[in-house]
């Protein structure tokens, strides 16, 4: 009897705690924090993840955590998930191949990021989620460079925040995800999912906009892995992102409440490597 009053205790989240000026809970695990985050009623949930630097921490991105440990929460639930990449198939040209360098370039992802994208399906695919991934034109591949041939950043982001929008949509109409009883999941940067954007980048963000488009029962989730987040600026300006770092530790995953509708996962971080 003793042990199972401590399992249960162990399970349950650290009430009343505070990361700055907002409220935030501490789970034992990710996926704990996860599925507090899904008793939310939604259709739609848009997960937006600070992601890894080529040549930064050797620690597991935002993306396999996403993959390994929280997508398996949403089996039954999910019926679509919508990834924010894309594939190239050679018919743009040299406009394509320069368009995806320059990405690649500014972005500094590790080439690994594209396997993890393909586990990414692979597992969605095996729990009965219809996967969609976006589809550049080549008029759009042009528009993403300017007349130096370098990425325009400004008209990249908001190319990526129509197409994921008009995506979710689309899957929406369909009947296939987006509706009640069928969530449909987006995931992408954290930029373009958020629901009350900082003014500097509201006009890259569909939050708003897709909550309006489908009357509600939109939420936003960012997945921040601290070695990850602390090359953010703006993240690292958040009054609450300190606190929750803090309270995250080595051990434990700490979800925050941004905005109504709007969370945040900060994993633990890595443990120190003992000395030998």
């Amino acid at each position: 009897m003793i042990s199972l009053l401590l399992f249960a205790l162990a399970a349950v989240p650290d009430a009343g705690v505070t990361c700055g000026p907002v409220a935030c809970e501490v789970f034992k695990t990710p996926r704990a924090a996860f599925e507090k985050v899904l008793e939310t009623p939604m259709v739609v949930l848009a997960i937006g993840e600070y992601h890894e630097l080529e040549g930064g921490p050797k620690v597991a991105s935002a993306i396999s955590r996403f993959t390994k440990e929280l997508l398996p929460a949403v089996k039954g639930k999910a019926t679509s998930l919508v990834l924010e990449t894309w594939m190239t198939n050679g018919r743009c040209g040299e406009v394509e191949k320069a368009a995806v360098a320059e990405v690649k370039k500014v972005t500094k992802r590790p080439d690994e990021t594209e396997d993890e994208l393909t586990v990414l399906l692979d597992k969605s695919y095996g729990l009965g989620i219809a996967n969609h991934i976006l589809i550049v034109a080549c008029d759009e591949y042009r528009a993403m460079l300017d007349e130096k041939g370098k990425l325009d950043a400004e008209k990249s982001l908001r190319l990526v925040r129509r197409l994921v929008e008009e995506k979710a949509l689309e899957v929406r109409e369909k009947g296939e995800g987006g509706l009640p009883g069928k969530l449909a999941i987006l995931y992408g940067g954290a930029i373009h999912n958020d629901l009350v954007p900082l003014p500097d980048w509201a006009a890259y963000s569909f939050g708003p906009s897709l909550t309006k488009a489908i009357g509600g029962g939109y939420v936003e989730l960012d997945l921040i892995v601290p070695e990850h987040g602390v090359n953010d600026d703006d993240l690292l300006k958040e009054p609450w992102f300190a606190p929750a770092q803090k309270l995250a530790g080595t051990t434990r995953t700490v979800l925050v409440e941004m905005h109504p509708n709007a969370w945040a996962i900060v994993f633990p971080r890595k443990k120190p490597a003992k000395a030998k």
